[in-house]
């Protein structure tokens, strides 16, 4: 399983939906909206989701960790910002030899450079976007393939005991 870190608000700005309800709405709306989107990814993909948001724009006495819809959310504080948070969290998976086991998404390159340099594979925001809308596919393909099924189990032929419906079948075509 891979854990992915979200740089929070790198991505909000990047992904033109997010930045979109930024400007629209609110920041606190395009969070919400970035946290479901990773929440449906972590359901499909079974990943584990970290996303990290520096403190200024937090709720004014909210938590600095929290889960969302099976999504962790972390956030900055007054001495440390998001990046630092995501530093110490990369290079602590580094001294215990998991760096293979997380991801960061981030456009940040200064912040690609330094995590690649302990060993953490980094992606884009737009490799990001791109595995949030295959699991997106994936998850609408699992929903139509069950959806399906549940159609096909609703016929009244579909429950009928096989010695019965052949019977009834014989009586439809006049051999019964």
């Amino acid at each position: 399983m891979t854990r992915v870190v979200v740089d929070g608000y790198n991505i909000i700005h990047a992904w033109p939906e997010l930045a979109a309800a930024l400007r629209s709405d609110s920041l606190a709306e395009a969070r919400r909206r970035l946290l479901v989107r990773m929440a449906e990814y972590r359901a499909t993909t079974g990943n584990d989701v970290l996303v990290v948001f520096d403190a200024r724009f937090r709720a004014r006495g909210g938590a600095d960790r929290e889960v969302v819809e099976g999504v962790e959310v972390r956030y900055g504080s007054v001495r440390e910002s998001a990046d630092h948070v995501i530093e110490r969290l990369m290079y602590e998976a580094s001294r215990r030899g998991r760096v293979l086991e997380m991801v960061l998404a981030t456009d940040d390159r200064l912040q690609g450079d330094l995590v690649a340099g302990m060993g953490v594979p980094t992606m884009s925001s737009r490799a990001l976007r791109a595995e949030v809308e295959r699991a997106d596919r994936e998850r609408g393909s699992e929903v139509r393939r069950l959806e399906e099924r549940r159609v096909g189990a609703d016929r009244l032929e579909q429950r009928i005991d096989p010695a019965v419906r052949r019977r009834l079948d014989a009586l439809r075509r006049g051999d019964g």
